[in-house]
């Protein structure tokens, strides 16, 4: 029964194989980033929604516990998977085996983080915080429910099937938040519907799976020990997403951390478009391709070089459109989000190689490096950090005051994290391409050009936008000036700055049209 089911799986693949892993690599990324596309007009209503329903201090409480969360969960179970993908000739052997070890680390951290939920609240003195960390505790038991069913997809290449259950699930839990919020569950529902999505993720992916190999007790100590690395690789990352929030738990108040959130979450809106759904899709196919190591660094190169025509664009454009967005759609109570918003947009023009580096770096097995780039960056960024809240909060108000950025007085610790976070970042993220080309010897300055030459164009860009902004606000109303130049001035200079990039690459522009073309085909093949 294996063995049958392992060929089926491998005859998918090499169906696909035949026209090519970049065929698959371009039609699922057609597909993810279409439902994630689709997706983000009503998480970007949601957010607008939960942000007049909800405090900053609300907000800031429910991000407090989901850091804490992230903080705590050393050993996710969702890190199997990427264990899993890293061995896909072996994949239905050892599923079973990788599921069960997911259990056991799930239950451990749930047990600890629940343990911990009223000694917490007590240390924080931050009345409500202990049930919304017992709601979180509850994230590696969702994330056990869904590791088996979306890595047994994910090897499968399965990008379209993928696309619908991700799409269905995510609108249902934004709807389910929006109306908890309406309801008055509180910071509630930030916190609750994004954890029940992973299990019922992980409940319509399973109904496929099936002839995995019983518990291979021989396998065990070596996939527990493939899965102890890559789990605390992954623990670093997920310290440094939330490490901003937790360095300002411990300096700052509700309010501040709450700025600081509502800021993180519109910035990463663009880029987990653009380029954390291709972590996902380019993963299985280089780990397909692991053998060849020199076809795997060129793809990837390619692949990142596409996405920075396309990520520091927008991302220039975000921070150029910073105080128009927030004039029109947030109340006056967000002013203290709209600086640390336009210093994070910046960081997300280096952010958007992450997920396809990580990608490239587990693909090839290489979890130890992948630990070892991660605990160094963790180290930096939680240095510049502390620095930067102890002793920069003036400053940055300050720099934000000369450049013409609204400010509010208790938004000081915010922005200066948001701008250390930009520097961390534009530190590591070089490196991670470069480490992930190491094999095959990909040489600095093409490392530095993937994010050096796009801002040549998209910067202009940026800066015409905000000139023409001025222009506009002393000729007409302002607040039709926000309005047109967040509708036409802003659009408008996007599409050139992502034109120019995509034109001062050939290959670049090559794949654009063929991703364009081929999701094209198919949906009219419906």
């Amino acid at each position: 029964m294996t063995g049958s089911r392992e060929e089926e799986l491998h005859a998918a693949v090499s169906e696909r194989s035949d026209t090519g892993y970049a065929s698959a690599a371009a039609t699922g990324s057609a597909w993810t980033t279409a439902q994630t596309v689709a997706n983000k007009f009503v998480t970007v209503f949601a957010m607008l929604a939960i942000a007049r329903f909800l405090s900053p201090a609300e907000v800031g409480l429910a991000n407090s516990a989901a850091s804490i969360g992230a903080f705590v969960f050393v050993f996710a179970p969702f890190v199997m998977g990427d264990v899993l993908l890293a061995e896909p000739k072996r994949f239905t052997q050892l599923a079973n085996t990788g599921s069960r070890i997911a259990w056991v680390a799930g239950w451990i951290m749930f047990a600890i983080l629940a343990a911990l939920a009223i000694p917490i609240e007590r240390w924080s003195d931050k009345s409500g915080l202990a049930f919304l960390v017992v709601i979180a505790a509850l994230r590696p038991l969702a994330d056990s429910v869904l590791m088996l069913g979306y890595a047994h997809a994910r090897v499968g290449l399965e990008y379209r099937r993928i696309a619908k259950v991700e799409g269905l699930v995510n609108l249902s839990a934004t709807v389910a938040g929006v109306a908890m919020a309406w309801l008055g569950a509180g910071p509630i529902s930030v916190t609750l519907p994004p954890i029940a999505a992973l299990a019922c993720k992980g409940v319509l992916y399973r109904r496929s799976c099936s002839g995995f190999a019983p518990f291979d007790r021989a396998a065990a100590p070596e996939i527990t020990r493939r899965f102890s690395i890559a789990a605390i690789g992954q623990y670093a990352n997920n310290v440094l997403q939330i490490l901003e929030t937790l360095v300002l738990l411990l300096f700052a108040s509700e309010t501040e951390i709450g700025y600081f959130g509502l800021a993180f979450q519109l910035a990463v809106q663009a880029n987990t478009v653009v380029a954390a759904q291709l972590g996902a899709v380019l993963q299985p196919i280089f780990a397909h391709i692991q053998h060849d190591p020199v076809r795997q660094v060129a793809g990837f190169v390619r692949a990142t070089r596409l996405l920075s025509g396309i990520a520091v664009p927008m991302s220039a454009m975000q921070a150029a459109l910073a105080i128009p967005t927030f004039a029109i759609l947030f109340e006056e109570k967000w002013t203290g989000a709209i600086a640390p918003f336009i210093a994070l947009s910046i960081a997300q023009s280096f952010m958007f190689v992450t997920a396809p580096s990580i990608a490239l770096l587990k693909s090839q097995g290489r979890f130890g490096t992948y630990l070892r780039w991660q605990f160094g960056q963790l180290v930096l960024s939680a240095l510049l950090f502390i620095g930067a809240v102890q002793f920069g909060s003036e400053s940055a108000l300050q720099l934000a005051k000369t450049c013409g950025v609204p400010v509010t007085e208790d938004c000081g610790h915010a922005l200066a994290i948001a701008l250390a976070s930009a520097c961390a970042w534009a530190i590591s993220c070089p490196i991670a391409v470069h480490l992930g080309g190491a094999p095959a010897r990909l040489p600095w300055r093409t490392t530095i050009a993937v994010f050096v030459q796009p801002w040549l164009i998209a910067g202009p860009c940026a800066l015409l936008t905000v000139l023409v902004w001025h222009v506009l606000r002393r000729a007409i109303d302002p607040f039709w000036a926000d309005v047109v130049t967040l509708t036409a001035v802003g659009p408008a200079f996007l599409i050139a700055g992502i034109i120019g990039c995509l034109m001062t690459r050939r290959e670049s522009r090559e794949d654009f049209q063929k991703i364009a073309s081929r999701f094209t085909r198919r949906l009219k093949r419906g």
